[in-house]
Order: structure tokens, then C-alpha cells, then sequence
């Protein structure tokens, strides 16, 4: 197990690729704080991990919120005595929408969300891994940060591109105290919310003309690229982004745009009944 004794805080981890990293952390030996905004959700996934040998705590917070994340990380270091690992996987997306037709609001919300939050969770936990002189922080990003967002909007696309470039800039700034930031981009996972914001239509057309390895990502195969990064394998490894994507980028694929104009009218027609 590479990552015994280790303690790794997950945020977003009550379901989707958060539940997946946190079980595939465990698996490798780490002593996983589950961190959401649903105390069900993480509290599921702690006692399961709990259930298969693993050590786990469940801590409710925003991560938009800097008392919450102040408090989760006091709370994991009077639990496990330290943090060693941060995984910044909490994120959200709406449905497909044009710039046009896009909200203050919404803006406001998906850029909090996917940007501001790993920002303040960063922040918080750096003067521990400063004092150990040593740490590893993975921001889990998207495909969309590399290209945009076909299931998403410009929003998640901005927020996304964003991240990547605080995880740049913080490598920079931390590398002399050995704590590495890399950056982690999936491709298409099947999690609630990505099929909350697609159709079956969407997903199978994907694969057909994006995808060259032929399927979708399970939420673990994101978590076995994470222990990578969380390992001492990548201890010369900061700065950097690795896109777990079925070959994604690297595929030709039609234009999309027909169908996802397409999902967008089905929506605005279905919300105008």
C-alpha cells in the first residue's frame, strides 16, 4: 500500500469521483477525511471505507465558505494528527446553456464553487505541509480545462481553465517547501451528475465519435491516477496535468454542436410548458 500512514482530505467525496477517489485512497493505505456539503452522503462513504479496514472521518463543510474549511481542517488534525494530502475535487456544473442566456447568479455560483473553493482549501491547509516540508495537493479539473465543455457552459469552462492556472502558479510558489500541485483532468465519468445534465443520446454519441478507448471513465479510474500523485513516485512531479480521458483529446470526432443545440431547445421548451 503506497500511501500507508498518510492522511488525504477529499472534498466533494459523497459521491461521484470524490466517493471513487476516497475509496481508492483508502485501498492504498491513506486515512481519508471525507469532506461535502451532505453529511449522508460523506457519512455513507466513510463508514463503508471504515467497513473494508479503512480509516475514515466524515466532516460536513462548504468549501466556499472559509469557516467551514478553517473548522475541517482543525477538525482533521485533532483526528489524525496532521494532513499530508489535499484533493480538491469538489465542483459542480448546470446544464448546457448559452452566454447569452446565462445568469450573474450562475456565474457567480459555478466560479465559487469550482475555483474559489479549492483556493481557500488550498490556503488552509499549506502552513501544515509547510511545516512538514512536505505535501501533495491534486486539483481535479476537467477535460474542459484543456478544450471547453461540451455537457457543461462557459462558466464551467472559465472556472475549469482557472484552476489550471492556480494549480501552475502555486506549484511555483510552494515547490521550494517540497509540496507538489499537479493537476488531474477527466474525461467523460459516469457520475449522478453527469447524467443529471446529459441524455442517453449525448453519452452514447460521445463515445462513438470522442472517445478512442470506446467507453466512459468509472469514478475509480480518476482515484488510481490520484494515488500517483498522492505517492512518492511523483515527488519530482509538480506543475503539471494529466488528462484521464479514454483519449478524448486526442480524437477527431464530429461536430457536437447540432446536438447540443438540440438538448438546450429541449430544455427551454420543457421549462416553458
Amino acid at each position: 500500500m503506497e500511501l500507508q500512514n498518510k492522511t488525504a482530505v477529499v472534498t466533494g467525496g459523497g459521491k461521484g469521483i470524490g466517493e471513487g477517489i476516497a475509496h481508492v485512497l483508502a485501498r492504498e493505505g491513506a486515512k481519508v477525511v471525507v469532506v461535502a456539503r451532505t453529511l449522508a452522503d460523506i457519512t455513507k462513504v466513510a463508514k463503508n471505507i471504515e467497513s473494508q479496514g479503512g480509516k475514515a472521518l466524515a466532516i460536513r463543510a462548504d468549501v466556499t465558505i472559509e469557516k467551514d474549511i478553517e473548522a475541517m481542517v482543525e477538525e482533521t488534525l485533532k483526528h489524525f494528527g496532521t494532513i499530508d494530502i489535499l484533493v480538491n475535487n469538489a465542483g459542480t456544473q448546470t446544464p448546457p446553456n448559452q452566454v447569452q442566456d446565462l445568469s450573474e447568479g450562475q456565474w457567480d455560483q459555478i466560479l465559487s464553487l469550482n475555483l474559489k473553493g479549492p483556493f481557500l482549501c488550498c490556503r488552509a491547509v499549506i502552513p501544515t505541509m509547510i511545516q512538514k516540508k512536505k505535501g501533495k495537493i491534486i486539483n481535479i479539473a476537467s477535460q474542459a480545462a484543456l478544450r471547453m465543455s461540451i455537457f457543461g457552459s462557459a462558466e464551467y469552462t472559465a472556472s475549469k481553465h482557472g484552476l489550471v492556472g492556480f494549480s501552475h502558479h502555486l506549484a511555483w510558489e510552494l515547490a521550494e517547501h517540497r509540496i507538489n500541485v499537479n493537476t488531474i483532468c477527466p474525461g467523460g465519468v459516469l457520475t449522478p451528475l453527469a447524467l443529471e445534465n446529459s441524455t442517453q443520446e449525448m453519452r452514447d454519441y460521445t463515445v462513438k465519435r470522442f472517445i478512442p478507448l470506446g467507453r466512459w471513465l468509472t469514478p475509480e479510474e480518476v482515484g488510481e491516477a490520484v494515488v500517483f500523485f498522492a505517492s512518492d513516485r511523483s515527488d519530482m512531479i509538480t506543475g503539471q496535468i494529466l488528462a484521464v480521458d479514454g483519449g478524448l483529446l486526442v480524437g477527431f470526432g464530429e461536430d457536437i454542436r447540432p446536438i447540443l443545440n438540440k438538448r438546450i431547445a429541449d430544455m427551454k421548451a420543457t421549462t416553458a410548458k
